[in-house]
This record gives C-alpha cells, structure tokens and sequence, in this order.
C-alpha cells in the first residue's frame, strides 16, 4: 500500500522515459550473448585445433558474425586467449586456497596443490600451452608473465612459511624462494608434456622429484609428512 501526503505526488518513469532505456539495455543484453559465444567457441577451437591453428575467422565463421565484431571486443587474438585464461583462475585459486586452508601435513599439501594444478593444465591442454609459449617468448608482457603460476606459488610459500614457523621445514632460505624452486620442477613437467610433447617425465617422475626435493627443505625432526 503506497503512503502519501497532502499535495504530494509519487513520481513514476513514464512510458517515454521507459522505453528510452529499454534499447540500451537490449544492447548490452545482445552484447554479452556475443562475448559469451565468442567465449564458448574459442575456448573450443583452441582446445580442438590448437590456438595458433585457430584463425578468428574460423571463430566468426561458427557464431555467424562479422571479423569486425570480433576486434570490436577483442583487439588481438591474443587478448582473447588471455581472457579465456583468466577465467580459470578463480577456480584455481579457491582450490589451492582450499588446500592451504586445511590441517593436512606439509606434505600432502604440496602434492595436493601440484595435482590439481596438473589436472586443470591437463583439462585445457592447448589454452595452458599457449599461454606458456607466450609467457616464455614475453618475459617483459605483464599480461602473460606470471599469469599460471602465481596463485601456484603463493600457495606454496604459504604452506612452507607456515611449516618454517611450526619449526618442520628448514628456515635458513625464504619461504618464496624454496615455493620457486618447487614451481621450477612443475614447471619443467609442463613444458615437457605439454610444449615438447614428449611425455618423457610421467606423474610419477614429477612426484618424485617433488618428493626428493622436500627432504631436502624438511628438517630431519618433526618432518610433518
């Protein structure tokens, strides 16, 4: 029930004022159906086809838009990759924030944090390998460098700063610099299954560097395992 007062009016839009807006968000509806399919289509192709195998006109062909369209919401194919990417690090980050969160010892988090690190590489194989590749040719590029590892690496530091503090890991090297070194050996297992190809270090060789690198940050007493 609407409350008035003596010579009071309640002002409601009018129906000129209503339908001026109505377009304009028709637009920006429109707008988002066509950055969510370009999306869709892309992250497809480039798990499909690869992302450098993938022409934006393969990607305007499959949603029946113009190439111009395309560059009105992304530049370069490239601002498109990276966008796709970033999408996946919230995922990332919870789960790794999950894990550092928990009461298991040092080091079940550290395998948990390379595992589901691993298997979310694994599910966007050709997305994760381009990124790497622009990573690694554009050291200088902020958009590409640091963009798969640093929640990674955080995590790690996280969990070694906190076994340094419960007296378990060595303390005599920073926390970050022992979570870089950890990242290196991840990082060499990416780039062999996924840049190389080759397959020549399996999950089990990764974990056993991992392993082997742990006893040595672990302190003899007290090893938290």
């Amino acid at each position: 029930m609407a409350i008035s007062f003596p010579g009071s009016r309640i002002m409601t839009p009018s129906k000129k004022t209503a339908s001026r807006c109505s377009p304009v968000r028709r637009r920006e509806r429109k707008k988002q159906v066509t950055r969510d399919a370009i999306f869709a289509v892309a992250q497809e192709l480039f798990n499909q086809k690869g992302f450098d195998s993938t022409a934006v006109e393969d990607i305007t062909e499959k949603i029946d838009i113009a190439q111009s369209t395309f560059f009105n919401y992304f530049p370069h194919k490239e601002d498109l990759l990276v966008e796709i990417f970033k999408k996946k690090i919230p995922f990332l980050r919870k789960k790794c924030r999950d894990i550092v969160s928990t009461d298991d010892p040092i080091k079940t988090k550290i395998n948990k944090i390379f595992a589901v690190t691993a298997r979310i590489a694994a599910q966007n194989q050709e997305i994760t390998r381009a990124i790497l590749l622009k990573n690694l040719s554009s050291f200088s590029n902020k958009e590409y460098n640091g963009l798969f590892f640093d929640d990674f690496r955080q995590s790690l530091s996280l969990i070694i700063e906190k076994g340094q503090q419960q007296g378990h890991m060595r303390n005599d090297v920073p926390a970050l610099k022992l979570a870089t070194m950890l990242e290196g050996i991840f990082t060499l297992f990416i780039i062999d299954c996924l840049i190389k190809k080759s397959h020549g270090m399996t999950s089990q060789e990764l974990f056993h560097r991992l392993d082997l690198s742990l006893e040595g940050m672990m302190k003899t007493e007290g090893i938290g395992s």
